[in-house]
């Protein structure tokens, strides 16, 4: 009778160890999730606000967000930031229904103003309209000849001489590496002449 009392202690035993014990998060971790996804808080300042001891508070942190140590905690974080990517997360049919909601809430308070320009963002989201204000001034100036771009300088010189600093002008620089090399041999004169 008592080999079988053994024994069967013994298959107890077998099974308890063998049996991955299901690892439970406290309310303390819980809590530490919630403030990692809220993205407020420092990893150390997440877990002194769960409770957790001032001065191990960023070693606990590392420890839970490591996946190694508490790989319950990392999965409920990610499961949080999901449920939170869901719920508030920007999609285009999200999108023009709220702004159709939008529109229609604003259109039903009299509030015309307001419903059209939902209206006008609802449908430049959905492709049917294009602004093109942007277009209009980009890249003029490439189609100017040099002597186009030099009348229209010196019409903003006249016009604005403050925004301009006053320095030699280099006359016939086929080259912009022709220019530099100009000044800095000027430079290298003036530099020459002030140490003599």
């Amino acid at each position: 009778m008592t080999e079988t009392i053994i024994a069967s202690m013994e298959q107890l035993q077998k099974e308890t160890f063998s049996k991955p014990v299901k690892q439970q998060l406290t309310n303390r971790q819980r809590e530490f999730a919630k403030y990692i996804v809220e993205g407020i808080y420092s990893n150390a300042e997440c877990a002194r606000k769960a409770g957790y001891a001032e001065g191990q508070a960023a070693k606990t942190a590392s420890l839970f967000l490591n996946g190694r140590d508490f790989p319950l905690v990392v999965d409920l974080v990610k499961e949080l930031r999901e449920t939170k990517e869901r719920k508030y997360g920007v999609t285009l049919l999200g999108q023009l229904k709220r702004l159709a909601d939008l529109s229609y809430n604003a259109e039903e308070s009299g509030q015309f103003s307001a419903a059209i320009n939902a209206e006008k963002i609802r449908s430049a989201l959905g492709g049917l309209t294009i602004d093109r204000r942007e277009q209009n001034h980009i890249h003029q100036i490439d189609k100017l000849s040099r002597e186009e771009i030099a009348a229209r300088l010196s019409e903003l010189r006249k016009a604005h001489p403050a925004a301009f600093i006053e320095g030699e002008v280099i006359e016939h620089a086929q080259t912009r590496t022709e220019s530099l090399a100009v000044v800095q041999e000027e430079s290298a004169e003036k530099v020459t002449l002030e140490q003599d």
